[in-house]
């Protein structure tokens, strides 16, 4: 990736995060980046294109920290339910700029569909967990989709909420939080 390019996006989302997309402006960004503005518009059309090109690069980031030695091969459902679940929240708890990110974004109307199909691809592994966990007749019935949506959605509030209330992030803590939410959607 180009080295400009790259400033621009880690500089912007420490902005998003901290001042939000409609406080911070091109010029704030570029001074951050430490490029000129001219560059900012040679790699994007707006501030709008510009958080569509952080969730690809960071959903990128992410799922390589994820599915780094990741196999489903010879692992139960649960198991890898497990072991993707922990890299989730191990990934947010070392990346929190990234966490906060993705939680202020993952529900924005800026994301389309078309950027998502090509931020979340790797993502799909969980679906096809939880495919398989149906078949098993493992979980609740619903769509696949929905359940992973459910577990985001209960893993990220949780983490909102440890950091929120300030507990640590124990191996044991992690656990029992991985095991409150897998109840949840267990039959």
């Amino acid at each position: 990736m180009n080295d400009k390019r790259e400033n621009i996006l880690s500089a912007s989302i420490e902005l998003l995060v901290s001042k939000g997309l409609h406080a911070i402006t091109v010029a704030e960004i570029t001074a951050k980046a430490k490029v000129g503005i001219g560059t900012f518009y040679k790699h994007f059309k707006d501030k709008e294109d510009l958080v569509q090109q952080i969730w690809i690069w960071q959903k990128k980031e992410e799922a390589d920290y994820i599915f780094n030695n990741y196999s489903a091969e010879d692992l139960s459902v649960q198991e890898q339910y497990f072991f993707l679940w922990e890299r989730v929240v191990r990934y947010f708890i070392e990346h929190p700029t990234e966490y906060y990110f993705s939680y202020q974004f993952a529900s924005s109307n800026i994301l389309t569909e078309e950027i998502n199909s090509i931020a979340m691809k790797r993502f799909l592994v969980f679906d096809e967990l939880y495919e398989e966990g149906l078949k098993q007749n493992l979980f609740k019935p619903l769509k696949a989709n929905h359940l992973r949506l459910f577990t985001f959605s209960t893993i990220n509030g949780w983490i909102l909420w440890a950091k929120d209330e300030q507990i640590p992030f124990t191996d044991a803590t992690i656990q029992l939080f991985l095991k409150m939410s897998w109840d949840s959607i267990k039959i």
